[in-house]
């Protein structure tokens, strides 16, 4: 139909939808709307066509199954077009409940299985044994990660758990980066407080070895003033800084308290950390590795030692005695177990009431937008203070709250110029691999990735600092900070790895090298786009369909125009391929993608 036809025909239904007083809903297939037309466009060897029905069907109007891609955007790492069809068919509420409960595999298990069939292979296969791996590195967990994403249904889940993991950071930019199995036992941890109750993922977090080891709070003595031994702080700053409250008093709604002076009080000082320090002595290994030197765990047994899967134990002769005043008044009386010093001190971190704003933004910020406002923070925050059940910390409603909010919800929230966030690097390429025909001759999905954090500076539990890959109040130059907003990928963003993510795009998308692994004679893992190809003849068709599995719809003009010129150059030998593999090159280093509204 012509333009000026559709414009004519949809007057006319405006008119005599309002003359009947009858309710009718445009795209939605209950309103049993009638749709004619004089001739229809089916363009030839078309995979699709645009008769009159799509006009104001549901196939042609696609509004839900925009609004679903959008959702699962912001709730996923990646997604297929059956999510799609989930989410529209359940709704997002019933959609998030059921992900809840969705079960999930260890990534532990599935290193373990990958490591085991890499070991093996080089027997197998005859190939040369002594290049078989000699230790569990963290390269195993990447091969897990990998295989958990694309196999598994706990697509929620997951991205919490990433999400978590920037909070509650360990690192294998440390001697951690030589034990996969305990980088994949600490994300299992993540994994499976996603939906708990954040205390108790205080708790296990703080007696994890791998934390203990990587903030220095495993094997901490208690003070011997004549040996100049005194706790070590590490710990005790970086549970209230970054995993609990912060470093000023906030308002519920994420805003500074100020002093009558009208500056920023702080959370906690020095003396505050001291003090903190003392309750985090004594935790050392509670079990050892099978070694030829010693058969029980004690306080100080060496890292190399130990096992890094058990719980720390508390060894009460090595924790500090006395009490300890915390800050606003708290104090841990004298004469208790260090475990219970150690209980006493996680409770009053989850009482403060920073604790609600300040979890709740960084959540916001890692799955939603850069800069929510005070009224989204104060909701979400609400809802980590009381879940309605009164319960503090439960991160089920947490997430629920973020995901649900009509901050996060409503459409006009896509033309407000302080909404969105630059998508992190890695969260792309999760993205891009989710949709489509995903394909390795064997059926596991190892990817190493270390090139990939080398080139774009991402990959799971490999960020350079306890700070995470970026802060949360950083600001690029320019626009941005004039205007007071802050971007926390940006900081990640640099001439460096801007162009090399366009280049792994290519890679991904034109030389159908998806990602491999570092197993001799393992082949990589590429993309199959041969139902993509489908839709390839006419430019318009596959830019929709891309559309909606990468930009929710919201792909601009500029940059449709742009891909649609390209594709239409290409018009020889296996043009519908070359097609295929150019769309979504283009697309997927437009702003478009890599910017989430």
């Amino acid at each position: 139909m012509s333009r000026i036809y559709q414009l004519t025909f949809l007057f006319a239904l405006f008119f005599i939808i309002n003359a009947q007083a009858q309710k009718i809903i445009l795209g939605d297939d209950e309103s049993n709307i009638t749709i004619t037309s004089s001739d229809s466009w089916s363009p030839l060897y078309a995979y699709d066509s645009a008769s009159a029905g799509k006009t104001v069907g549901s196939i042609g109007l696609m509004a839900k199954q925009f609004a679903s891609s959008r959702f699962l955007h912001q709730a996923t790492l990646g997604f297929t077009e059956n999510d799609i069809k989930d989410v529209t068919r359940m709704g997002f509420e019933q959609w998030i409940d059921h992900q809840i409960k969705a079960p999930h595999q260890s990534i532990l298990s599935i290193s373990e299985k990958a490591f085991k069939d890499a070991y093996d292979w080089y027997f197998v296969n005859h190939t040369d044994s002594t290049r078989a791996p000699s230790y569990f590195s963290a390269l195993y967990f990447n091969y897990a990660f990998w295989e958990n994403h694309l196999k598994n249904k706990d697509r929620l889940r997951q991205r919490v758990a990433l999400a978590l993991s920037e909070i509650l950071v360990v690192s294998i930019n440390s001697e951690l980066v030589g034990n996969g199995r305990a980088i994949a036992h600490y994300y299992d941890l993540l994994l499976n407080h996603a939906f708990g109750n954040y205390k108790d993922l205080l708790r296990d977090v703080s007696l994890s070895p791998v934390m203990g080891y990587y903030l220095s709070h495993l094997n901490n003595p208690k003070e011997i003033p004549e040996e100049n031994i005194h706790p070590d702080e590490n710990y005790a700053r970086e549970i209230m800084q970054l995993f609990t409250i912060g470093l000023y008093e906030l308002n519920l709604d994420g805003s500074r308290k100020l002093d009558p002076q009208g500056n920023p009080i702080p959370s906690y000082s020095q003396a505050d950390i001291k003090e903190m320090a003392k309750v985090f002595t004594g935790l050392g290994f509670s079990k050892v590795m099978p070694n030829q030197w010693v058969d029980t765990a004690s306080f100080g047994t060496n890292y190399y030692l130990g096992d890094l899967l058990s719980p720390m134990r508390m060894y009460d002769e090595w924790h500090q005695p006395g009490e300890k005043k915390l800050m606003n008044g708290f104090t841990i009386q004298a004469g208790q177990k260090g475990m219970k010093d150690v209980e006493d001190a996680i409770h009053f971190l989850i009482k403060h009431p920073n604790i609600g704003p300040f979890i709740s933004k960084q959540l916001i910020q890692r799955l939603v937008k850069s800069n929510p406002t005070p009224g989204y923070i104060r909701r979400v925050a609400s809802v980590f203070n009381d879940d309605g059940n009164g319960v503090k910390g439960n991160l089920a409603a947490v997430v629920k709250a973020i995901l649900l909010d009509n901050e996060a919800r409503d459409c006009e929230w896509l033309s407000d110029p302080k909404n969105g966030q630059l998508r992190e690097p890695f969260v792309r390429y999760t993205h891009f691999a989710s949709p489509l025909d995903v394909e390795q001759y064997y059926g596991r999905y190892w990817n190493s990735s270390f090139d990939y954090l080398q080139n774009v500076g991402q990959i799971p539990m490999a960020s350079p600092t306890v700070f995470n890959f970026f802060l949360p109040s950083f600001s690029p130059l320019g626009e941005i900070k004039k205007n007071g907003l802050v971007a926390p990928e940006f900081q990640l963003h640099n001439s460096r790895t801007a162009i090399g993510y366009v280049n792994y795009v290519n890679n991904w998308a034109v030389y159908n090298y998806l990602f491999y692994s570092w197993e001799e004679f393992d082949p990589a893992t590429y993309l199959n786009t041969t139902e993509l190809q489908k839709l390839a003849r006419e430019p318009e068709t596959l830019i929709n369909k891309l559309d909606l599995l990468y930009t929710y719809g919201n792909l601009s003009d500029r940059t449709r125009g742009i891909i649609k010129e390209a594709l239409n150059s290409l018009v020889y030998g296996n043009y519908r391929e070359e097609r295929v593999r150019m769309a979504l090159y283009l697309l997927c280093i437009s702003p478009d993608f890599t910017i989430l509204k």
